[in-house]
């Protein structure tokens, strides 16, 4: 059959912040003269979707999800147009007009018009990204993580000056943060993702707990036809900084490995499966020398074999399976399920010379998801989704807390001045697990092509289950290991099971020359826990039920063109977001461990099932202008107040009570800080096969009372203990001027090449001198931060299968990226207490233990690939 290639067709390609997982395609189908025709058929080729258009010619297609389609625009009479290569991404309008021709053509013959979208996206009502699969497969990262950290506004895990658990992360519409840490359960793997939105701005009432933004993620679904993929990648750290990193002059090529399996394709007619496996095992770039054997049944120190030991080591095992059920044109059934097994370590300078004896961390992490999308007629379609997350974090040395290897002589690990533990084992043993249940539904009524109404309820349960010990030496034998009685400091467990409900109703007009977004969320949350009626008597005190946290959040954004080539935006909101539940139940017995001193104060404060929600109330406006056919500018500035943040206060038992004079900690919602900036994002889309460029610069000022919690708890625990701060200083992760670009391109035919340059300038912190008794809290700056990433992929394409063979470099040119410093001289490099008396009074040398390789970021990595498609 012959084909006719039409001049691309030029369309407008409308943005609208809709939440969901899916989008919607909508246009007017005109004949040759202009004149609107009624009754064209418009459907998604190899799909049940479509529509028909109405008396005005217009048309909509709704329930869309993140992809590529064709569409098919066909009415008797008339040149059926086929126009391919439409790209549809999560909650956002493509506006695709048609022209048809009356001219009769041969049979066999159609219309092929190639879909090509402007720079510009003309609906936008907040500042959002959209990073296809495709767009994944070009950059040189390695989860969805380093994605985040490229975009305008995020910076380091904080979205536009936010604390780093203040993003909602979301797969196929479900969210997935673990409750008790406030960050996500998982690590997604990049193959698996179809699309990734993500909302740094304001976001519509169906988003909630999330102060910050949002990472909607829709997973991949099975394809049409047999699809394999496999790859394997080796690689290691190659640096010249021997000075710095022990054992990074030894090369081992497989010091990283990371194996993918791939597998997609039809069950039947109308049923699909996906499944993925990806196994990482890395050394990491920390190592330790093992001088010392952490376990001795005496106080004598026993000797180890020098040998080098990994001690930032990251090793996951990830799953991801999908089966997809179509039974006809109106229901839509999918179950999904995500499985990590993860172990890690993190380093500890302390035990440079001890490596074995510091624990090792271990996650699993399980998601499951059934969804129901049921399309009632073209326009109203309902989602119902159930999920269940289950999340298991355990940190210990040995799995049984009564092994007889834990080290259970003090004197191990109370080092002498300056120098690494000389043997002993971490004491601490502490498990938790997260169980997550959510009933979710919404409801979508396109009433006609201007006006949509979308409702929705959500339903959370959650059973929290926490061990954390700290293991003791039995007082009979001095030695033998045994847990301490439970509910004291040393021995705490808990059990608690809050649970949280939301409704939202959001609204969007869409006016030829003005767009209206309105929505309100209600949410209600109950920690179902107590709390106490006296303060100062922690022990004795009556309790009663904490009261529950209602939150009414209103939202509005308006967009409107200012040119044919130009579109504003302005935004408003509300929102807010329960504390991590780490910091609702903490100390659940309430005791105090007068052992520790002042210590306990930090050790062991009270966790408060009461806190409020934090609250941020978000306002930006911004400006799409596109430069020319292929070059568009964004500019954005938006400022947040933040308040209700998480704090610290201390209390003092009274007299009479046991432990009457000590204090403690509580947490209450004390802190409060400001973000402002503006965001400016430069790209170029491929003409021709030419390069994609795509620039980032985010200018920000984020000042607050405190950048921890624990603030308050900390400064009490100084010599001579400090007030806290009561005005507004630059957070520690205050970064002014952050610089990310990216340029693609294809020097030669199947060869792919891509470059990544990072900028940010230096992170606040403390200076200190000691002819200065006092200095104000983050007044100086650390170095600036640089480096560069390079990917190249060469592609051997035959009939049947295709090889790819990769080459990725972080850190191309080795850069020493200082991440934390000494407060004397700024630098991690040096300190002027190196060069002061004293000398260490065990085994290394003054110059072995300054050396801070953790407060550097990552030497030059260097991988090698190999794939295969079938």
């Amino acid at each position: 059959k012959s084909k006719i290639y039409t001049i691309m067709f030029l369309f407008t390609f409308s943005v609208f912040l809709w939440a969901g997982s899916a989008g919607k395609i909508r246009g007017i189908v005109t004949d040759e003269n202009g004149v609107p025709l009624v009754g064209v058929n418009v459907y998604l080729e190899n799909t049940y979707i479509g529509a028909t258009t109405s008396i005005d010619g217009g048309y909509i297609v709704l329930n869309v999800s993140p992809g590529k389609y064709t569409l098919i625009v066909d009415m008797i009479g008339y040149k059926p147009l086929k126009i391919i290569n439409i790209s549809v991404s999560t909650d956002l309008t493509t506006m695709i007009n048609a022209e048809l021709n009356q001219s009769v053509l041969e049979l066999g013959e159609e219309v092929v018009v190639v879909a090509k979208a402007p720079i510009i996206q003309k609906d936008l009502t907040s500042s959002e990204s959209n990073i296809s699969s495709e767009l994944l497969e070009l950059l040189p990262v390695t989860n969805i993580e380093d994605v985040l950290n490229l975009q305008a506004g995020m910076i380091d895990g904080h979205m536009r000056g936010g604390r780093s658990n203040e993003i909602s992360y979301m797969i196929d519409g479900i969210p997935i943060n673990d409750a008790f840490s406030g960050n996500a359960s998982m690590v997604i793997e990049n193959n698996i993702v179809q699309e990734m939105k993500v909302v740094s701005g304001t976001f519509n009432a169906e988003y909630g707990q999330a102060q910050s933004g949002i990472v909607d993620i829709n997973t991949k679904e099975g394809s049409r036809n047999l699809t394999i993929k496999a790859s394997s990648i080796i690689g290691d750290y190659i640096s010249s900084h021997e000075d710095i990193f022990n054992n990074i002059d030894k090369i081992t090529p497989t010091s990283l490995k990371e194996n993918t399996l791939f597998l997609s394709g039809p069950i039947t007619k109308k049923s699909s499966y996906i499944a993925s496996i990806k196994q990482i095992v890395d050394e990491g770039f920390l190592y330790g020398k093992n001088v010392f054997n952490p376990s001795v049944p005496t106080d004598s120190i026993s000797f180890g074999n020098n040998e080098f030991i990994p001690m930032n080591q990251d090793n996951r095992t990830s799953f991801y399976g999908k089966l997809t059920y179509k039974p006809n044109h109106s229901n839509k059934l999918s179950f999904s399920g995500l499985f990590q097994n993860r172990e890690y370590d993190s380093y500890d300078h302390m035990f440079k010379w001890n490596p074995s004896g510091n624990s090792t961390y271990y996650e699993k992490s399980g998601i499951y998801i059934f969804n129901w999308n049921y399309m009632i007629n073209q326009k109203t379609f309902l989602n119902l989704k159930y999920s269940y997350c289950n999340k298991s974090y355990k940190r210990y040395v040995f799995p049984d807390s009564t092994d007889e290897r834990y080290s259970t002589d003090d004197r191990l690990r109370q080092t002498p001045s300056l120098s690494f533990y000389t043997g002993g084992t971490d004491m601490s043993w502490f498990t938790r697990s997260t169980e997550t249940h959510i009933l979710k539904g919404d409801f979508t009524k396109q009433i006609n092509l201007i006006h949509q109404v979308k409702i929705g309820i959500e339903q959370k349960f959650y059973k929290l289950t926490l061990n954390d010990i700290i293991l003791k030496k039995n007082a009979e034998t001095n030695y033998k290991i045994e847990n301490p009685p439970s509910n004291t400091a040393d021995n705490q467990h808990y059990v608690r099971q809050p649970f949280d409900f939301a409704a939202f109703i959001q609204s969007k007009s869409e006016y030829n020359n003005f767009i209206l977004n309105l929505g309100v969320r209600f949410d209600y949350f109950d920690s179902n826990g107590d709390v106490i009626s006296d303060l100062s008597r922690p022990k004795t005190s009556s309790t009663k039920k904490a009261k529950p946290d209602i939150q009414i959040s209103p939202r509005i954004g308006m967009a409107y063109p200012i040119t044919d080539r130009g579109v504003m935006h302005i935004s408003y909101g509300h929102f807010f977001q329960v504390p991590s539940f780490e910091y609702l139940f903490a100390n659940p017995s309430r005791t105090v461990n007068p052992e520790e001193g002042r210590a306990s104060v930090l050790a062991y404060p009270f966790g408060n099932p009461e806190l409020k929600s934090q609250k941020t109330v978000a306002f930006e406006i911004g400006l799409q202008q596109q430069l020319s056919e292929y070059i568009g500018l964004d500019v954005t500035a938006y400022y947040k107040d933040i308040r209700n943040l998480l704090g610290s206060d201390l209390h003092t038992i009274a007299t009479g009570e046991d432990h009457s004079g000590i204090q403690y900690g509580r947490f209450i919602n004390l802190d409060y800080g400001q973000a402002k900036g503006f965001t400016l994002a430069f790209k170029k889309r491929p003409e021709s096969g030419g390069m994609i460029i795509n620039v980032d610069y985010t200018y920000q000022v984020v000042k607050g009372n405190a950048s921890d919690p624990r603030s308050a708890l900390i400064d009490n625990m100084k010599e001579p203990p400090e007030e806290s701060e009561k005005q507004m200083i630059f957070l520690n992760w205050d970064q002014t001027h952050t610089l990310n670009s990216s340029i693609t391109l294809s020097p030669v035919n199947n060869l792919i090449i891509t470059y990544i340059a990072k900028f940010g300038s230096g992170y606040p912190y403390t200076p200190f001198a000691r002819e200065i008794t006092t200095a104000i809290e983050n007044s100086d700056r650390k170095p600036t931060f640089v480096s560069f990433d390079l990917f190249a992929k060469y592609i051997l394409a035959h009939k049947k299968y295709s090889l790819e063979f990769y080459l990725k470099i972080f850190n191309l040119f080795d850069k020493l990226n200082e991440r934390n410093v000494y407060n004397d001289s700024g630098r991690a490099t040096y300190t002027r207490d190196l060069y002061r008396g004293g000398e260490p009074q065990g085994y290394n040398s003054k110059e072995e233990f300054y050396n801070r390789p953790d407060w550097f970021s990552a030497p030059r990595m260097v991988q090698i690939g190999i794939g295969v498609s079938l």
